[in-house]
């Protein structure tokens, strides 16, 4: 057993560890079934879900996976890898090594085969009336059936990569109006009936056999079971019933489990909000379209979520990048496949709940608003007054978020995050960083002070390892040291608490404080304080090192900027800026006080604005070697 299985053991409960025994004799088990072809089942398709008014609508053909363009014209091969040139073997799914990177990746496999572009080859049909998309549809569809046998190879090896295709059927179904086309294509009939439901029936059972559950219970879970009940809602098999009410009872369930009472999600990891959020809304949207609408406490949990992404966003809708994230999204239905979800997701909630408070400014309704919502969505935007929403500090004590704001005029704003949040979500904390008391900075949507981002999971280990580490954050650090055991991609051991002591919010003044245990094994405990003096345009910083008399640590202290920043380092005194927008930093003098940027051995000094993608960007970085008690203090004097 590898030194892998042996740290996630660590993390697993009793009850977990005679499951995953359970699943691992289920996996040989199922090997007979490997490879057994598809046979014609009986269903009947729901009529039409989505009210899909008529046009306009765009699309492109291309979409890109992690910055490489695909057509999905040009796909041949399933299994490739268009990072590395290779291909994942034709074996039984389960035993595909996708951990150390030594097959290629299996995100970028796995991107390809979530099928975000035939929703859009849907539309671009819808729009244009080609059968030239029908036909490429067809064949893309048929040749994925074809080359991914029940069990076989990279695309049966993870359950919410089954529920992301079947979401992206399920749309690509209702745009197209598959029963329209069926009734007067023989050929199509044919290809829908033999082909794809069977294979969508396949998807479904494979969905309701292999959750995701104990300490893989996550964002995963929810995945499975929007994608079940979506799919269940439109096809009715003869197991439909059973496995819609077990899909809708697991969403009520988990998004209270996996939310806090303010609609904060548990896994501390900020751009997967609008991906899991997109399961809740395709969920919500099926159950009210097919009179099985959920419950009050769900679409009540819906509204707290989309309320905290109007207070996460910066005036121009950036976000601050703590904890994973890696780009994903479940479905593409605008013509930019670089759209921004969040908005889009504030839209949505605008229109589900009647609420134009969540509209901020003058955006117009996107197409995928008007896809999933149809003329309600245009009703409320032609409704609704253009107004611009100015926003100020939102504090969330008990989950650890505080957001200071201030925002003066529309557009200008000076926007700081400070998080004093758990590491992460279950005992493995997948997607956390160990970011305890970091901070980001923005000066009218602009990133000054950065969270570095992720740039990748399961290939380049000593990247991934960096990314996700407490050096690489704005915080206090013990050289070389991480506020929490990391022990694998996925993989967090020996959590860290934090404690908010005290925190405050006024017209003219806002703070919090707070602590963490991160570095106890050290003998030593790191409190924060943060400061908002709003009439003077100033943050101060300042750090309290409690330590054990006798007991030396080599303290580091951070400020990570975006590659856009320039800066100037004099001394004890910093200044750093973008366009107007500039900030003097006045520094602790018990340091000593250096810039680096892109340094290799160890790593410090890079930022991944996107997945598989980084830049050298600076790091203003002060050192000291401490014992016993510390007092740090930084001021931070905006101008804009």
């Amino acid at each position: 057993m590898n030194s892998w299985y042996l740290q996630r053991l660590k993390t697993m409960t009793l009850p977990e560890i005679v499951y995953r025994a359970a699943q691992r004799r289920q996996s040989n088990s199922l090997k007979k079934e490997m490879g057994i072809p598809n046979a014609a089942i009986d269903y009947t398709a729901v009529a039409a879900i989505l009210p899909f008014t008529d046009g306009p609508f765009a699309a492109t053909e291309q979409i890109d996976v992690f910055g490489i363009p695909v057509h999905p014209a040009d796909i041949q091969d399933w299994s490739f890898d268009i990072l590395t040139g290779r291909c994942f073997p034709q074996q039984y799914a389960k035993d595909i090594d996708i951990r150390t990177g030594g097959l290629g990746s299996a995100k970028h496999v796995w991107e390809v085969n979530r099928m975000l572009f035939l929703p859009r080859l849907a539309i671009l049909y819808r729009s244009t009336g080609d059968i030239h998309y029908i036909t490429l549809i067809m064949r893309l569809v048929s040749d994925w059936v074809d080359k991914n046998p029940h069990l076989v190879g990279i695309n049966w090896y993870s359950n919410i990569e089954i529920n992301i295709r079947l979401i992206n059927w399920f749309l690509t179904w209702e745009i197209l109006r598959v029963e329209e086309i069926a009734d007067r294509n023989t050929f199509f009939r044919t290809f829908v009936n033999t082909t794809w439901v069977p294979s969508i029936y396949q998807h479904c059972k494979f969905s309701y056999k292999h959750p995701s559950l104990h300490s893989s219970a996550n964002n995963h879970l929810i995945a499975e079971f929007a994608g079940l009940f979506v799919a269940s809602s439109k096809w009715i098999f003869a197991e439909s019933n059973c496995w819609k009410e077990y899909a809708k009872n697991g969403l009520e369930r988990e998004i209270v489990r996996q939310h806090s009472a303010n609609g904060i999600n548990r896994e501390e990891a900020a751009e997967y909000i609008q991906f899991i959020s997109d399961f809740l809304l395709i969920a919500l949207v099926t159950g009210d379209r097919t009179k099985n609408p959920f419950s009050a406490s769900f679409s009540n949990m819906f509204r707290s979520i989309v309320s905290y992404i109007s207070h996460l966003l910066t005036v121009n809708g950036q976000f601050p990048k703590y904890g994973d994230e890696d780009d994903g999204r479940v479905f593409l239905l605008n013509k930019d496949i670089h759209d921004n979800n969040f908005i889009s997701l504030l839209q949505a909630g605008a229109i589900y709940f009647n609420d134009p408070g969540f509209l901020d400014g003058g955006y117009a309704p996107d197409q995928k608003n008007r896809i999933l919502f149809g003329d309600k969505a245009g009703y409320l935007f032609t409704t609704t007054r253009k107004r611009k929403i100015l926003r100020c500090s939102k504090f969330y004590p008990e989950e650890g978020h505080f957001f200071f704001k201030k925002q003066a005029a529309p557009g200008r704003e000076i926007y700081c995050h400070f998080d004093a949040a758990p590491l992460g979500y279950l005992s493995i904390a997948a997607h956390a960083h160990a970011d305890a008391l970091s901070f980001v900075l923005y000066l009218d949507g602009h990133p000054i002070f950065i969270d570095p981002g992720t740039y990748c999971y399961h290939t380049h280990a000593g990247w991934r390892h960096y990314f996700v580490s407490t050096r690489a954050h704005n915080t206090i650090g013990i050289r070389g040291r991480d506020q929490a055991d990391f022990v694998g991609p996925t993989l967090w051991l020996n959590h860290y608490k934090v404690d908010v002591r005290e925190y405050g919010l006024s017209n003219d003044y806002d703070f919090v404080m707070a602590a963490h245990t991160g570095y106890e094994k050290y003998h030593v405990q790191h409190a924060r304080k943060i400061e908002f003096f709003k009439s003077e345009d100033k943050i101060v910083i300042t750090d309290h090192i409690t330590g054990k008399p006798g007991k030396q640590v080599f303290l580091e202290m951070p400020f990570h900027l975006h590659p856009a920043v320039e800066y100037d380092l004099d001394g004890h005194r910093a200044v750093v800026s973008i366009a107007d927008r500039k900030v003097v930093m006045v520094l602790d003098r018990q340091l000593q006080w250096s810039v680096v940027k892109g340094a290799l051995d160890p790593c410090l000094g890079w930022y991944s604005d996107r997945f598989y993608k980084k830049t050298p960007s600076p790091v203003i970085i002060g050192s000291m070697p401490c014992s016993g008690s510390l007092l740090l203090k930084t001021e931070l004097k905006i101008s804009i």
